[in-house]
């Protein structure tokens, strides 16, 4: 499976699923908002979706309702819900490094299904709290790997998606390295601005690291411009992006967007929430970025006349 070739720009993925890690090192950029919705306008379209979240904050976790309610809300839905960041059960980093608390614990075993909960539109393999312990526990047991064999066995087991989204934490650790040997695609998020030009040097940087160290084709599926102004910072990021990137990669804007926020303080989607400001401008960018995935990936069909 791993072995067969796509038709469009992005890379065949490990486990044989078509697999995108969302990346950047700073925090803010939008890296949650665009797997969150990704994978949402993905399930939309008919397809069976994993979202894992590999981000020790767990901000997918919570933004999907299932981390920690704030106590200042009580009328808040997320408290209506667990949170599965504080299980004393195996969890993701239990996995990654080896522990003796996942022995013969598959990474199937992890997944909350959307058959579970009600907003759900797909599954999701969830943060927990020990994940800030990865730095240490993942190097000492060299997993930069792991998540790759663990999507690998899976499939092998029988257990398919049509897509595989992975959030990445803000930052270029391991777990970052994790992701995308285990994708080896990557979608970029980023506020178009001038500090954060300097970021995707760096993350560019580690793709081809891991290119080198790993031996492996790597592909930059996309980039997110989170919070896109239509001013002169905006078009001298997209313009250095589409220099270095020759114009193969296609750009998915959004403004600053309130519906969004709302939908994550909510636990759920653009999709599932509804809120009282019209939807249609975010709910149309994430069906872009799909389409843009699908067409990456050499899947997307082909609109009737």
């Amino acid at each position: 499976m791993a072995g067969q070739a796509t038709n469009g720009w992005a890379v065949p993925s490990p486990a044989g699923v078509p697999t995108i890690a969302v990346g950047n090192q700073k925090g803010g950029t939008g890296k949650t908002t665009a797997t969150i919705n990704l994978s949402a306008s993905l399930a939309q379209g008919g397809n069976s979706v994993l979202a894992i979240d590999m981000d020790p904050q767990g901000d997918l976790t919570n933004g999907l309702g299932l981390g920690e309610a704030p106590d200042d809300e009580p009328e808040n839905p997320k408290h209506d819900l667990p949170n599965v960041t504080e299980t004393d059960d195996a969890n993701l980093l239990d996995l990654l490094a080896d522990h003796r608390r996942a022995e013969d614990v598959p990474i199937e075993d992890l997944i909350i299904h959307q058959d579970d909960y009600e907003h759900l539109s797909y599954d999701l393999v969830p943060s927990h709290a020990d994940m800030s312990l990865a730095r240490d526990w993942m190097a000492k047991s060299n997993s930069r790997d792991a998540l790759k064999k663990e999507l690998e066995a899976m499939t092998e087991r029988g257990v398919e998606y049509d897509y595989i989204v992975i959030d990445c934490p803000p930052d270029l650790s391991v777990l970052t390295d994790a992701a995308f040997i285990a994708a080896r695609n990557v979608l970029i998020a980023a506020q178009t601005h001038a500090t954060s030009r300097n970021a995707l040097d760096q993350l560019i940087e580690q793709v081809e690291e891991v290119e080198e160290l790993d031996d492996t084709e790597m592909a930059i599926v996309g980039l997110f411009a989170n919070m896109y102004r239509q001013d002169g910072q905006s078009a001298k990021f997209l313009e250095k992006f589409e220099d270095e990137w020759e114009a193969r990669v296609p750009f998915f804007k959004l403004n600053m967007a309130v519906a969004i926020q709302r939908a994550w303080d909510n636990g759920q989607d653009i999709y599932t929430w509804e809120d009282t400001n019209d939807q249609s401008t975010e709910r149309e960018t994430f069906a872009e970025m799909a389409d843009g995935v699908k067409e990456a990936f050499g899947q997307l069909q082909p609109k009737e006349a």
